[in-house]
Parts: structure tokens; C-alpha cells; sequence
């Protein structure tokens, strides 16, 4: 009887222990955040949302989503309804850091925590008190992947119609591997032609770019693209062309895999982040925030390069982004910053 009694006793003071764990700041609240999203459509953002809708509902986390539809003043506008409505964190996908700082400070000085994916503010340390996360997807390591698989497959010369984005920070950020790496360390890798023909709509304008130079041009030896919106267009152009140029690019979508695997002797690889776990620390960061734990002024994710050689041929099965977990490890899930408070509020919602 009297082992009984200890175990009981043991038993409730783990019981009492794991749920002090929960930092006072969170426990016994109904927290409520914002993700504002320049845009909401394409399958990186739908997986990026459900992402961030799944891991908000594992912590009873109240989350709306305002989705801007391409337009930075709506966005702005959204970021201080969010301050408005007295929201706990503000979670924030892409736009431009010279529409959206202004409205950022506003939510720092609130004393809301700010956790930015794909954009980069620069504020002053006395306004954001450690509230702000710049989160990406490491996008320096991505180019450097998908670059290298490039330059492997031409060991190391060969003629490039390349593509940047120029004054997007994540794409910005892939060009710098290129300028300052790649070609100073490979100087048999000749740039036949750039092509950057900015945000808007790109897919079909890239088509019609390679498809000129394609006809105007007889020695490619590969194709380089830094988002893989441009990727499709050229897929579209080299396979109409008839000719087999390889492809390498950065970002990955369900449409890309199905081109991936219907030529295989084309779109080559492409280096990726699964955006799943991009909601997944963007809560989890805000959480820590709201704990008044410290949490990262910058942190880059994890990337991993998918390559056409490592999935099934079509006729064997046809992949999809939630089939890659199969493939990498990485995908699908990520402990990071996952604390053992969290668990726990998680069984407690």
C-alpha cells in the first residue's frame, strides 16, 4: 500500500511538473496570430498555409490568414488590422521590406513578435527587443546546390543561359552563390545570356525568351533557372524545341515533379525546402517569443536537393511533394525549436 501511495504521489508531482513547464506568459491563454502572405496561390503557398493551419491547430492557436493577393498595400494594411485586433504574433510571407517596414515597426513597438519568411527588415534592435525573425529557406545553400549539380554536369565548362530575379531577397541571395562563386571558381562556365523579366506572370514570358534564343542560339549546353516559376517556361521551351538541354533550378511544386519525371533527360534537379515546415517553425518561433525566450534574428532552413535520378520513373509511380519524405530525409517534418513546453501545451489545448 505504502509503494502505491509513493507511485501515486510520484506520478502527480510529473504531472505537476510537466504542466508548470508551460511558460505563464502562454499558459491557460487563447493566443490568436496572423499570417499575412503577399500571395496564397500555387502549390508552395497552399502547402505553406496548410502547414501553418496545422501546427497552430496542434497548440489550440486561434490563426487567420490574409492573403493580399499580390498587392503590398493591402499587405501593409493587413499587418496593422493584425496590430489592430490585438493579435499575439504576426507571421508574415514575402512582400517588399521598403512597403511593409513601416507597418512592421508598428507591430515591434505593440510589442508583437514578428516572425518573416522570405523577406529581410532592417530594424533598429531598440524597436523590435528581439521580436523579429528574418526565417529563409537558406536560399544561399540553395544556389550553391542547384549550382553545383550544374557545373557537374557540364564538368565544370560549358555555355549557360542563365536566369536571375534582381531585387528579390531570396533570389538575390541565389545570384550571389553565382556571381561570386561559381564563375570565379569555374571560369569554363560561359553565361550565354541572362534572362530576368521580374515577378510578373513569368512562367509564359520565360517560355517565349528561350524559345527565341533557342532558335537564335545552337550551343547551349544547360539551363539555369533561380525560381522554378521561370524553370517551367524553359521546361516548356526546351521540350518543344525537340532538343535535350539540361535544367537545374531552385523551389519545387507539384507541377514541376510531374515535368521532372516526364523528361527526365531534361529538368535535372532542383533544390528545395519543404514549405510545410516553414509554417511549422514560424509557430514555433512566435511561441518562444511569446515565452520570452530567445529566439533568432535570422535562421535559414534546410534545404535538399531533389534530384530526377533519385525518384521513380513515371510508369513506376508519380510523385508528388508529399511523397518526398519518402525520398529525404528532412521533408515532411522538423524538430527545430520544437521545446518539451510545447508538447505539452499540445496535449493541453
Amino acid at each position: 500500500m505504502k509503494k502505491l501511495i509513493v507511485l501515486l504521489v510520484s506520478m502527480l508531482f510529473a504531472v505537476s511538473v510537466l504542466g508548470a513547464g508551460i511558460p505563464s506568459s502562454i499558459k491557460g491563454k487563447k493566443l490568436k496570430m496572423a499570417l499575412v502572405k503577399e500571395w496564397g496561390t500555387g502549390t508552395h503557398m497552399i502547402i505553406h498555409i496548410n502547414g501553418t493551419k496545422a501546427e497552430a491547430k496542434r497548440y489550440g492557436i486561434d490563426l487567420s490568414i490574409i492573403d493580399a493577393n499580390n498587392n503590398l498595400a493591402k499587405m501593409a494594411e493587413g499587418i496593422e488590422n493584425a496590430v489592430i485586433n490585438k493579435m499575439d504574433a504576426i507571421l508574415i510571407s514575402h512582400g517588399k521590406a521598403d512597403a511593409l517596414t513601416g507597418s512592421v515597426e508598428k507591430a515591434l513597438k505593440a510589442g508583437i513578435p514578428v516572425i518573416a519568411f522570405d523577406n529581410d527588415f532592417d530594424v533598429d534592435p531598440s524597436i523590435h527587443k528581439g521580436k523579429l525573425v528574418s526565417l529563409d529557406q537558406y536560399d544561399l545553400m540553395m544556389g550553391l546546390l542547384s549550382q553545383m549539380a550544374l557545373v557537374q554536369e557540364l564538368d565544370g565548362a560549358g555555355n549557360v543561359i542563365y536566369n536571375r530575379v534582381a531585387n528579390v531577397p531570396p533570389t538575390d541571395k541565389r545570384h550571389r552563390i553565382w556571381e561570386g562563386g561559381i564563375l570565379p571558381t569555374y571560369p569554363g562556365v560561359k553565361v550565354l545570356n541572362t534572362i530576368d523579366l521580374g515577378t510578373n506572370n513569368p512562367m509564359p514570358r520565360a517560355q517565349t525568351a528561350l524559345e527565341t534564343l533557342l532558335t537564335t542560339k545552337s550551343n547551349i549546353d544547360a539551363v539555369y533557372a533561380v525560381w522554378d516559376e521561370y524553370a517551367k517556361g524553359f521546361y516548356n521551351a526546351i521540350v518543344a524545341s525537340g532538343k535535350t538541354i539540361p535544367l537545374f533550378s531552385v523551389d519545387i511544386s507539384d507541377q514541376d515533379l510531374a515535368m521532372m519525371q516526364s523528361n527526365p533527360h531534361i529538368w535535372k534537379a532542383s533544390a528545395a525546402v519543404d514549405p510545410t515546415i516553414v509554417g511549422q517553425v514560424q509557430i514555433r518561433l512566435a511561441l518562444k517569443a511569446l515565452a520570452g525566450e530567445k529566439i533568432p534574428r535570422y535562421y535559414s532552413l534546410k534545404p535538399v536537393l531533389i534530384k530526377v535520378d533519385d525518384l521513380p520513373s513515371k510508369d513506376v509511380k508519380r510523385v508528388s511533394m508529399a511523397d518526398l519524405a519518402e525520398y529525404y530525409d528532412g521533408w515532411g517534418s522538423t524538430t527545430d525549436f520544437l521545446e518539451d513546453w510545447m508538447l505539452e501545451l499540445e496535449k493541453q489545448k
